[in-house]
């Protein structure tokens, strides 16, 4: 049996109930409201940004077009992020860009890359500033247009030898040869160099060539576009030069000959603190007029020979353990250098070659034992992309 007061409590705990209920029901019903009426119509959710390529001279970052095409907010600033005197075909270029939102819009905290759409660059990350602002942090890559050659013509040693000088960040050459005027031979070398000889057998055909830098691999496609052919015309090749080379020996031009380390001039004297090209080879004489094996440098450049004294290009080791590369004028090299298509090597300013973590302006990047740069990997943590920079991983 229940009492009054018992009854009473019980009407409370029901009433108490049901208004529990109904404020839920107003806070459902409410809140769609309040926002669909405020914050939804001044949220900007989504961004799209475009960078349209500009072809650019090799080693000058050419600027891309950027547009953002979002209604409710336009282009403020754009800040590049990037040593351009560091800079080489083929790295990404990090790009600062700022958005306004106009007038009662305003920004999320942050957008994801399916929220802030980047086409022509690679998203890296959008987030709001203050004042109704985003920042977009992209990596674009130019596309570079390859330079010509400045000299095209035929080597002295060998006549039928095309030679050329090399174009900055040319990782190959297109090579046309021409006999009379028609197509002989059409090839892909990747030296400054290309031998003819057994494209060259008609005597009564006069020979001549073009050349272009080109891009070899398909990555390269990406970033590099051909130059421009150059033409040897104007040092078409002799038969009569060609025989008269092919009668000569490998003695030097100048008479002279080896006795021991020393070279002998005709008038008996040595040959000293110079450069003598002997049988194709090239060779220091120090000033006592011995032969230099090993390192030597003259001119404010570093050159390495041989046990027998002969100038060496490339890759060298002169312990078997460290390396130097050398260019195809014996040079020693520093910096960024790429030997072969695809292959980037980092030599330090004594020109050994690095391995390991490299920070290079103000990006990291990984060079494995064999020197060749990490691309498209992770190390230790970090996301190597195709450029070979460094990104921590989220």
């Amino acid at each position: 049996m229940r009492t009054v007061s018992g009854d009473k409590e019980a009407g409370m705990k029901r009433r108490y109930g049901l208004m529990l209920a109904f404020a839920a029901a107003c806070m459902v019903t409410a809140k769609p409201c309040i926002y669909a009426e405020g914050a939804q119509s001044s949220v900007i959710e989504k961004v799209s940004v475009n960078l349209k390529t500009d072809y650019g001279e090799a080693g000058v970052i050419p600027e891309p077009v950027i547009t953002v095409s979002t209604k409710g907010c336009t282009l403020e600033d754009i800040q590049y992020r990037t040593d351009y005197e560091k800079w080489k075909p083929g790295k990404k270029v990090r790009i600062e860009i700022t958005v306004n939102a106009d007038d009662g819009k305003y920004f999320p905290a942050s957008l994801n890359r399916s929220e802030c759409k980047v086409t022509g660059a690679d998203f890296v990350s959008a987030r709001a500033l203050e004042d109704a602002r985003l920042q977009i942090k992209v990596d674009y890559r130019p596309v570079s247009v390859l330079g010509e050659t400045e000299r095209a013509g035929w080597s002295s040693s060998s006549k039928k030898k095309a030679v050329w000088k090399s174009v900055d960040y040319a990782p190959g050459y297109t090579v046309t040869l021409y006999g009379d005027n028609k197509v002989v031979k059409r090839m892909t070398v990747e030296s400054n160099s290309a031998n003819l000889a057994e494209f060259m057998e008609d005597m009564d055909k006069t020979y001549y060539y073009e050349v272009k830098a080109v891009p070899v691999t398909a990555d390269e496609k990406k970033y590099l576009k051909e130059g421009q052919y150059v033409s040897s015309t104007s040092q078409e090749f002799d038969w009569d030069d060609y025989e008269e080379e092919e009668k000569r020996t490998q003695r030097p031009n100048d008479g002279g000959e080896f006795k021991g380390d020393s070279y002998i001039m005709p008038d008996g004297s040595r040959a000293s603190n110079t450069w003598k090209k002997v049988s194709g080879k090239w060779y220091f004489f120090d000033s006592s007029g011995i032969r230099v094996k090993g390192w030597v440098q003259t001119g404010g450049r570093w050159y390495y020979m041989d046990q027998n004294g002969a100038m060496c290009t490339g890759w060298v080791s002169p312990d078997s353990h460290t390396w130097y590369y050398l260019n195809e004028n014996g040079e020693m090299q520093t910096g960024w250098v790429q030997p072969s298509p695809g292959s980037w090597y980092y030599l330090r300013e004594d020109g050994l070659m690095k391995t390991g973590w490299l920070l290079d302006g103000e990006r990291w990047y990984y060079l494995r034992e064999d020197g060749t740069m990490a691309v498209d990997t992770t190390v230790d943590g970090w996301q190597i992309g195709a450029d070979g920079a460094a990104y921590l991983n989220p």
